[in-house]
């Protein structure tokens, strides 16, 4: 008997004996996957914080170049009825030309028949000349200004192609951060994926609630799938602030393949949980993170 327990003795010295130095490793590594963990939330906030500020400066950079735009087509349509108003008066100031030449004809005649008048001919003809020409001049003024008109018009234009060509370069600029975002989604997917599963759904929330029609189109990408005896969970990358509700019906798709359908449950700020329905594993596919999940208005 005391044989026996010494050997027991023995044995569990050598099996503390082992322990400590697994002990001490696994403190360190909980201790850096924690540091990690930190470290990683931190630049997943800058980068949302960046993001942010970006979106931002192009939405007001955006709305200050449309806001030109209308301005210079106000001027290009002032500029037109100017442009516009010259014609008519050319056109007023050539058909006085005509009428006076007729009249300039018609006193030539009658100064004809009456050449005893001649000194009162000589000085309506001078009269009718220093009108003619102040007729003249005024009409080549209005020609001189229709011109430039026309150059102040094609000026203008120019601005506003230019100012068509910012706005065009904005919206590539938007979609282009749209897809950064959407990037940086995926990433975080990758980290709750390796860390571990996400949380629970809030008590309370079914699959057999009422189906919502979608108000808007939405396109959204699947972040994390959680499976269970009970079904399977899909969370996204879109929330309240992008218009989901609880009750909407969007479809999975893997490129143009058909996967299901997601019946959302829970809507967070930017995210939103739902129920997978219609999966078929073995004919289309299973449900897996990266996949789009689209929402069509009325549907």
């Amino acid at each position: 008997m005391n044989v026996v327990t010494k050997i027991f003795i023995v044995l569990v010295s050598l099996l503390a004996v082992l322990m400590i130095p697994l002990v001490a490793v696994n403190a360190t590594g909980a201790t850096t996957l924690k540091q990690r963990n930190v470290d990683l939330q931190s630049e997943l906030n800058d980068q949302k914080a960046l993001y942010e500020a970006e979106l931002v400066t192009r939405q007001n950079g955006e709305a200050a170049h449309s806001q030109r735009a209308r301005e210079l087509q106000q001027q290009v349509a002032e500029t037109q009825q100017a442009r516009t108003a010259d014609q008519r008066m050319v056109a007023q100031l050539e058909s006085s030309i005509a009428g006076k030449d007729e009249l300039l004809a018609s006193l030539q005649a009658s100064l004809d028949v009456f050449a005893q008048t001649d000194r009162a001919k000589a000085n309506l003809t001078d009269a009718l000349v220093g009108e003619l020409s102040d007729v003249r001049v005024r009409a080549m003024a209005a020609e001189r200004q229709s011109i430039e008109l026309d150059e102040a018009l094609s000026e203008v234009q120019n601005q506003l192609e230019v100012a068509d060509a910012a706005r065009r370069k904005l919206q590539e600029e938007v979609v282009r951060l749209t897809d950064d975002k959407d990037q940086a989604l995926g990433t975080v997917a990758k980290y709750v994926a390796f860390v571990g599963d996400l949380p629970e759904a809030r008590a309370g929330a079914t699959s057999g609630g009422a189906r919502v029609p979608a108000d808007r189109d939405l396109s959204s990408t699947i972040i994390a799938v959680r499976r269970s005896a009970d079904g399977t969970l899909a969370e996204i990358n879109a929330g309240s602030r992008d218009g989901v509700k609880d009750g909407w019906v969007l479809t999975i798709t893997d490129g143009s393949q058909f996967i299901g359908n997601l019946r959302i449950i829970e809507t967070d700020v930017n995210r939103a949980t739902g129920v997978v329905e219609l999966e078929d594993a073995a004919a289309r596919g299973a449900v897996k993170p990266g996949m789009r999940a689209i929402a069509r208005k009325g549907d």
